[in-house]
């Protein structure tokens, strides 16, 4: 075998392939990225619905979005208030994991650092929404602030957390790379 059966071997093998060709770029808009987070998410609330029989209280009152979506409602908004309240959403919930993981419940210890992921995961949620443009498009006018609620408990967090992905991030992300692809 010579030079050239060796070259051709090494490429077969894929040892000389670009780097390119062997792990390709994810896209920004990959739906898989949302779909994985939102796997996450679920696990994560399956799993404290477990460990939390009974209620797993939070030590104080923390404020997260409402996640109820009515679609005609949202499809009717301006993609600026659906990206102010998005942006809004995140802002809540990130402050509400920030203050559940100062104080988690003294029966939950491992808490913690599920809650250091599930605020993680919302850093990269904010990066891709930055990276298709959503802060340019939540003006000023109408950054009011979004309907919220008060809530006590880990499960509620997590739940909130969960439908917060697979609702109005989804449906905005969804939208926003369509004409980000544009």
């Amino acid at each position: 075998m010579g030079i050239s059966g060796l070259i051709l071997f090494l490429l077969m093998l894929g040892f000389l392939a670009p780097p390119a060709l062997l792990t390709p770029v994810q896209p920004i808009c990959d739906p898989r990225v949302m779909e994985k987070y939102i796997l996450e998410a679920q696990q994560a609330d399956q799993d404290m619905g477990r460990v939390c029989a009974a209620s797993c209280a939070l030590l104080e009152t923390v404020r997260v979005p409402d996640t109820k979506v009515n679609f005609l409602e949202w499809k009717m908004m301006t993609t600026a208030r659906q990206a102010s309240e998005v942006w809004g959403g995140l802002a809540l919930l990130v402050t509400a994991l920030t203050q559940a993981q100062e104080h988690p419940p003294a029966s939950l210890p491992s808490l913690r650092e599920q809650l250091a992921r599930m605020r993680s995961t919302l850093l990269s949620v904010k990066e891709i929404l930055r990276s298709v443009n959503v802060e340019a498009e939540a003006r000023p006018l109408e950054a009011a602030p979004p309907p919220a609620l008060a809530i006590r408990t880990v499960e509620k967090l997590l739940s909130i957390y969960l439908n917060f992905l697979r609702g109005k991030v989804n449906l905005y992300l969804t939208e926003a790379c369509r004409n980000y692809a544009r």
